[in-house]
């Protein structure tokens, strides 16, 4: 199998040259990209605490939550608790623990990228403004609100259209309401 990395950087383009069963060839593309955290943080009053940010690629402003990449020699549960301090400005209390929401491969026909997820429950402690990151982040208009996790839930497929998003808070209200955070 030939393989080229077409652009370089977190986020790599490849190319493989691929055989088909049927002996024809075919080129495949596809991003290359690190592992990636999203944590659904939750104020003891029940509040989830979202990111608005702008979106360059898609031309409008997104209501999301706190993610990004592990870094080389990060755990996830690491990499998911600096990004919550990064984006909010939020740490979790000594006395809370995360619960893992599993982990899950995000368009799967275009990228490799595997997404953990994590929860966590009603102790957060506010400590600072985000300080964002000094890559990206400092480039993006981004700002904290927060609003019900009933309502947060409501605003899928509406203001909150992010799959990931979408997908972390619907398995975050599971678990609150099964009583398994």
């Amino acid at each position: 199998m030939e393989s080229e990395v077409i652009t370089g950087g977190p986020k790599r383009f490849i190319r493989e040259k691929l055989r088909m069963p049927d002996g024809e060839d075919i080129d495949w593309y596809y991003v290359d990209t690190p592992h990636s955290v999203m944590i659904v943080p939750i104020t003891a009053d029940g509040d989830v605490v979202l990111i608005r940010q702008y979106r360059y690629n898609l031309k409008k402003y997104t209501l999301e939550l706190p993610a990004g990449t592990v870094m080389r020699g990060e755990s996830p549960r690491d990499a998911a608790l600096r990004e919550l301090w990064e984006e909010t400005g939020f740490k979790l209390a000594r006395e809370s623990t995360l619960v893992d929401l599993g982990d899950y491969f995000v368009l799967p026909s275009e990228t490799n990228r595997n997404a953990h997820l994590f929860l966590a429950p009603s102790v957060l402690v506010g400590t600072t403004a985000p300080p964002g990151d000094t890559l990206i982040e400092k480039y993006f208009d981004m700002s904290v609100c927060s609003l019900p996790l009933t309502e947060a839930l409501g605003k899928i497929g509406h203001e909150i259209r992010g799959i990931e998003t979408a997908a972390a808070l619907l398995l975050a209200g599971n678990a609150v309401k099964s009583g398994g955070a």
